[in-house]
């Protein structure tokens, strides 16, 4: 398809998409994985970004008086697995109902009562980290690769090689030895010693 269009197609989801970069091999040479990945709470910078996060939040909500939602960025965090979509959503649902209450701003009583309920997220958080894996290399990758390609005995007979051992050179050309032993720039002439002074004849 996008050989026909001339276009780059980019398709933008959650990580159910996965499955579909590997249904071939041209596929997957030609495709590009960009991970928008979640903040982390094991991860300091993370936090101060995600509690950033909120703060922006907050500043912009319609409201006449600003909450103060970043102080409960632990509950926030929990109910939202540190995805920024999750929790946009969540505040959103929870501004509309205190605009049609006429209240001043939004307390932590209006996010406990739009927040998903500790089942689902759950359930949300175990679907991240399975799709959060699939990014990470598999123990025993780089292996089984190299046994696919033809490496993996040749890799362990040069292990097994002693320190010090010269590299053989049975089954190589004449014409290849000849290059390696080549040390000068091809057309540069060979080191030879020559006369000093000025010579003069007679």
């Amino acid at each position: 398809m996008a050989s026909l269009t001339g276009r780059v197609h980019v398709l933008i989801g959650t990580y159910e998409l996965l499955p579909c970069r590997n249904l071939s091999a041209q596929l997957s040479r030609r495709s590009i994985d960009i991970h928008f990945r979640r903040y982390r709470a094991d991860d300091p910078g993370d936090v101060i970004a995600f509690q950033r996060v909120i703060f922006s939040f907050q500043r912009h909500l319609p409201l006449p008086q600003e909450p103060e939602l970043w102080r409960d960025w632990e509950f926030c965090y929990a109910h939202s697995m540190g995805c920024v979509g999750i929790l946009k959503d969540w505040f959103t649902r929870a501004l509309a109902e205190v605009l049609e209450q006429g209240a001043p701003t939004l307390t932590r009583a209006n996010l406990e009562h739009y927040a998903w309920s500790l089942d689902q997220c759950e359930k949300m958080a175990q679907d991240t980290l399975e799709g959060e894996s699939a990014f990470m290399e598999k123990p025993g990758s780089a292996d089984r690769l190299r046994e696919l390609l033809g490496l993996g005995a040749m890799a362990g007979a040069e292990a097994a090689k002693p320190a010090g051992t010269a590299p053989r050179t049975e089954g190589l050309s004449s014409g290849y030895r000849r290059l390696k032993g080549r040390s000068r720039r091809v057309g540069s002439r060979r080191p030879a010693r020559d006369e000093v002074g000025i010579y003069r004849a007679g």
